[in-house]
């Protein structure tokens, strides 16, 4: 594999990279669910979000939006997990990092929720996997940033 010399600020990685979303079924013990990569504005406006998908929005709907948000965005990615009946079940989201990364040459901030009623089934191993699939990420730095703020202690168990 050909490596190419990577540039100080540059942070269109997910722009200039050949994006082929990747769809695979997932069964759980809930019921089947289907993972896609790279999900397209029209897609996620498609679906809808399970109630207990709220870390980051605290509300499904917001939680919505924010996705739609982040799938129209050409640099980011949006992965997800949701049921045949159309509702999200968990997203994990590449996007550029905030102000303390900025500067560090393809860095991207990475964000994982599952629905509460949906854990413990391998549903973020399944999500995480896809998502890291895409071959532009061997040219990334990754960063996943834990705040107390978003995390679910009281359904964590």
């Amino acid at each position: 594999m050909a490596s190419r010399h990577l540039t100080l600020y540059e942070s269109d990685l997910l722009q200039k990279s050949n994006v082929s979303p990747l769809r695979r079924g997932f069964e759980t013990a809930k019921g089947p669910l289907i993972l896609q990569s790279f999900c397209s504005p029209a897609m996620v406006a498609s679906l809808k979000a399970e109630r207990g998908l709220h870390a980051f929005a605290h509300f499904p709907e917001r939680e919505h939006q924010l996705l739609l948000g982040i799938a129209e965005r050409p640099d980011c990615a949006l992965t997800l997990a949701y049921t045949p009946g159309g509702e999200i079940v968990g997203q994990v989201t590449l996007a550029p990092p905030d102000a303390w990364w900025q500067g560090v040459a393809n860095t991207y901030e990475l964000a994982m929720e599952v629905s509460a009623p949906w854990r413990r089934l391998g549903i973020a191993r399944q999500l995480l996997s896809l998502t890291l699939e895409h071959h532009a990420v061997e040219e990334m730095i990754l960063v996943a940033v834990g705040l107390s703020w978003h995390w679910d202690l009281k359904g964590s168990g």
